[in-house]
């Protein structure tokens, strides 16, 4: 199993315990609360939210680290849901780990 493999399990765990954020707009109405620990946004993304996620994050004051990997069809198929390109991660434990396998598979 993968690296990514066990990122996108820990998101069906976390989507599962609802600490999983789906979709641009949500993600970021959650950023700006302070809620989200890590964003997660699919490698094959537009290039339009992948900018606009990280002008946002820049301009946040406690923004949360921004990561890409896998692509839109696989994460979304996995977690049950049409096809979304940004997650946000809300509970620091799911958090940790995953920024921890995704810095392994690096």
């Amino acid at each position: 199993m993968s690296d990514t493999d066990k990122i996108i399990t820990l998101m069906q765990f976390a989507r599962k315990a609802g600490k999983l954020v789906c979709g641009t707009e949500a993600t970021m109405r959650s950023v700006s609360h302070h809620q989200i620990r890590l964003v997660i946004v699919a490698a094959d993304a537009a290039e339009r939210t992948i900018k606009r996620m990280e002008q946002f994050l820049e301009l946040s004051e406690q923004a949360p680290q921004m990561i890409r990997l896998g692509n839109t069809e696989n994460i979304s198929a996995a977690l049950g849901l049409p096809k979304t390109a940004v997650f946000g991660v809300s509970e620091k434990n799911f958090a940790l780990k995953m920024k921890e396998y995704w810095a392994a598979d690096k």
